[in-house]
């Protein structure tokens, strides 16, 4: 059971863990992908407020020249290179290059590209169409922005200018974003250790200490204790726990001492019991009950016949205190045909007349019918002589603790033999009967 709890805790452990990575790659995903879009974004404006100035400055400069003229170019070039432009191409509207200046210029080119050709007529067709002053384009890999920029030359012809921009600050700005997410990921993991310390310490480890008591308490050990370290529920259900195994404990070697043939508890049990109640100084009686003639009945009709009248007489027991609605009576066996019922000092009396009556009336049953009727049996006694016994009955020595302090329940035990002596000597011995110990003394 054990190595089944380690199991289950490994494969909680290992869940919530992948949960955990999950959580983290998915988080730092999106800010990572929100952020990139975000700076993104913002060398978008910046290329719009660079490309708005631009194309204001070559609709100043370049409309109503003759002819468009390197120095123009030039000039616009030295303007560009101010917002951080790394090269500018001069397309006509055909394709072809009319002026290139800065870093990695396609001057060998004799036309636009395809790519290049198609963004030169997105761009005019973005002026003439959507009114538009320029057409962009972002190139992440290379860290750039492309700003396609329509204007008229020489009369009427059309041109479009391509802008380079390099995105400034673009390695700081990743520097500081995989900053970010990295402490955003050592945030969450913290976030997620102190949770799993949290459940660790608050559920898991009670929990386990729960089961592990639980696997000893199926082993056999019955003592176990678990420590109750918080009052809320977990520390409610280690205090069950508890409990449980002390009433576990308890029931086991009352299972134990008990009487193999009636299943009543048994001479340890009597003992802690009287002692019990010793202890907690209230008034009780304890009823020390004898079977008289059974050697004589055990003898006639055998052994097996002999257990039934002990068990004739535990029943009677149980039935007359029973029937008085007392739940604090204990009735113990402390072997052979001496029984032992443990009463409160107020209700003991009204129950034993029950008793004594209920064995008197039931007995006649044990026997057979021409011994019932005779109210005797023929056995052998003790000294092998034969002779003529009574019917069984039943005397009863009520030792009560209102008149003798008595420490031990031994002393009790004491007091019942004299007094049991007492009841089977006594008059009419034919029928059941009790007397009650009432000398008083400072001790038993």
């Amino acid at each position: 059971m054990v190595s089944a709890t380690k199991t289950i805790l490994f494969r909680t452990a290992l869940a919530y863990l992948v949960v955990t990575v999950l959580n983290i790659t998915v988080f730092v995903v999106m800010v990572f992908e929100n952020q990139i879009d975000l700076i993104s974004e913002n060398a978008v404006l910046r290329s719009q407020n660079v490309g708005t100035s631009l194309k204001s400055y070559l609709d100043e400069t370049v409309s109503g020249k003759e002819s468009l003229g390197e120095d123009l170019v030039a000039g616009f070039f030295r303007r560009a290179s101010g917002f951080g432009a790394l090269r500018l191409v001069v397309f006509s509207e055909a394709g072809d290059v009319l002026f290139a200046a800065g870093e990695r210029t396609p001057r060998a080119a004799a036309s636009a590209n395809a790519e290049q050709f198609s963004a030169i007529n997105t761009a005019i067709m973005k002026r003439d169409f959507e009114d538009k002053l320029f057409f962009h384009r972002i190139d992440r890999a290379a860290r750039t922005v492309e700003l396609f920029i329509p204007f008229v030359h020489s009369g009427d012809r059309l041109a479009v200018a391509t802008v380079t921009l390099a995105m400034r600050d673009l390695d700081r700005q990743m520097t500081l974003l995989y900053r970010q997410c990295a402490l955003m990921a050592l945030f969450i993991v913290l976030v997620h250790s102190l949770f799993v310390v949290l459940v660790l310490r608050i559920l898991i480890l009670p929990l386990r200490t729960l089961l592990q008591g639980t696997a000893r308490m199926a082993q056999g050990d019955l003592a176990v204790q678990v420590p109750v370290v918080r009052d809320d529920e977990i520390g409610r259900l280690a205090r069950s726990f508890n409990e449980m195994s002390v009433a576990l404990k308890r029931l086991n070697d009352e299972a134990r001492d008990a009487n193999p043939l009636t299943g009543l508890p048994g001479n340890l049990s009597i003992a802690r019991c009287i002692g019990d109640r010793l202890k907690s100084g209230g008034n009780f009686a304890v009823l020390y009950c004898d079977l008289d003639n059974f050697k004589a009945y055990n003898d006639k009709y055998g052994f097996s016949r002999g257990d039934e009248a002990i068990l004739f007489t535990r029943d009677s027991l149980l039935k007359a205190y029973a029937s008085a609605g007392n739940g604090g009576t204990f009735i113990g066996h402390q072997g052979g045909d001496d029984f032992i019922v443990v009463a409160s000092s107020d209700g003991w009396e009204p129950c034993t007349k029950r008793f004594v009556a209920m064995f008197d009336e039931g007995v006649r049953g044990l026997y057979a019918e021409v011994d019932a009727a005779n109210g005797y049996i023929e056995s052998v006694d003790r000294k092998g002589a034969r002779q003529r016994f009574p019917l069984m009955t039943i005397s009863v020595a009520v030792v009560l603790n209102q008149r003798r302090a008595y420490l031990r329940h031994e002393q009790m035990a004491e007091s019942a033999a004299e007094v049991k002596k007492w009841v089977k000597g006594r008059p009419g011995t034919d029928r059941s009967g009790y007397a009650v110990d009432r000398r008083a003394g400072d001790d038993g």
